[in-house]
């Protein structure tokens, strides 16, 4: 079953998803960096987290329904939000989607120069920090998606290649 879910997840329809809108370094839809955990989860209405590593200084959240794992600070507060490309809401920022996007889509949006000046991390992800961005890709089926993490300015500078930032991912499907 498991090997089912990664080769063919279950994707929410468009109709199904929450729209969020993205304000960087500030806020992921109803999500602000720098929010308790209580609140996070307040705010998220999506009930308890399907799965847990808290209250461990950098601990997550991970909401399967919602499509999120969120990532906390040193103290306690939000700092990270992973947006799964077939669960998540439909993050977007100025107009475009940045979530459930084929490459050749986030390449065209990058060319035309609507994003921010980019490098590419270790995973050759376009990484954009002085906005706490990283467009992951994950596949399903046949075709590799984008899920956009976003980040708090206190984890910006350098995020994207960090050891603890290549955990994202490996949550999604507790044990």
């Amino acid at each position: 079953m498991r090997l089912e879910m990664l080769l063919d997840p279950e994707v929410k329809s468009d109709a199904e998803r929450l729209r969020w809108e993205f304000v960087p370094l500030v806020s992921v839809g109803p999500l602000h960096f720098g929010m308790p955990r209580d609140q996070v989860i307040d705010a998220l209405s999506a009930g308890k987290p399907t799965y847990s590593k808290v209250p461990v200084a950098g601990g997550f959240d991970f909401f399967y329904e919602a499509g999120l794992t969120v990532y906390y600070g040193a103290q306690g507060e939000l700092a990270c939000v992973a947006v799964d490309p077939f669960q998540g809401p439909l993050v977007s920022i100025g107009g475009f989607q940045l979530t459930h996007r084929l490459s050749s889509e986030v390449k065209a949006w990058m060319k035309r120069g609507e994003a921010w000046e980019f490098r590419l991390n270790q995973r050759c992800e376009p990484s954009f920090e002085e906005v706490g961005l990283v467009i992951r890709g994950k596949q399903g089926g046949d075709l590799i998606r984008s899920g956009p993490v976003f980040v708090s300015r206190g984890w910006a500078a350098g995020f994207a290649d960090g050891p603890e930032f290549l955990t994202y991912g490996r949550h999604q499907e507790p044990c």
